[in-house]
């Protein structure tokens, strides 16, 4: 899909934002509670780690994608960084989310000088596990009943992505 801006968010972005997660769909494939308010999402990455990068995904004036990244602040961890990505439901399958990785990836390597990207993903989560894939992400493991959602345990899949070189 041509036409996608990925830029840094504004506060006019609130809305939209929690639009994304208010999709039973979306938040199923995360960590988070149903029925956020917008104030939640608008403060969620600044508050978790003000020195983190946050992007969204704008299609048409309309921010359909969000991506978080935390910063490893550990003095033996600095080189890591792990994240969180959603798009709503109306634009899956159409480079949104390829495109918010793409710029994630631009700044871990060339500005952050991060060594390691992570994340977990819920296991039947097919299409974002591919997505990661594509990015050079490789499974570590599996975590047995690490989520809970509907009324049940759901297993979660930790990858990762390493950038052995920075030279090129």
């Amino acid at each position: 899909m041509s036409g996608i801006v990925i830029r840094r968010p504004r506060a006019e972005d609130g809305d939209d934002v929690a639009a994304i997660y208010a999709f039973e769909e979306v938040v199923a494939f995360t960590t988070q509670l149903p029925h956020r308010d917008v104030q939640f999402w608008r403060d969620f990455y600044r508050t978790r780690d003000p020195e983190g990068v946050e992007l969204v995904a704008e299609v048409e004036g309309r921010v359909v994608g969000h991506l978080g990244m935390f910063l490893n602040h550990a003095p033996r961890r600095k080189h890591v960084g792990s994240f969180g990505i959603a798009v709503h439901p109306d634009f899956h399958g159409r480079g949104v989310g390829k495109a918010l990785m793409s710029e994630m990836i631009n700044l871990s390597d060339n500005w952050l000088n991060l060594v390691r990207l992570e994340l977990s993903v819920a296991s039947e989560n097919a299409r974002a596990i591919a997505l990661y894939r594509g990015f050079g992400f490789e499974v570590e493991g599996e975590f047995k009943m690490d989520l809970f959602r509907n009324g049940r345990y759901a297993d979660t899949t930790r990858m990762a992505r390493l950038r052995l070189s920075n030279t090129g």
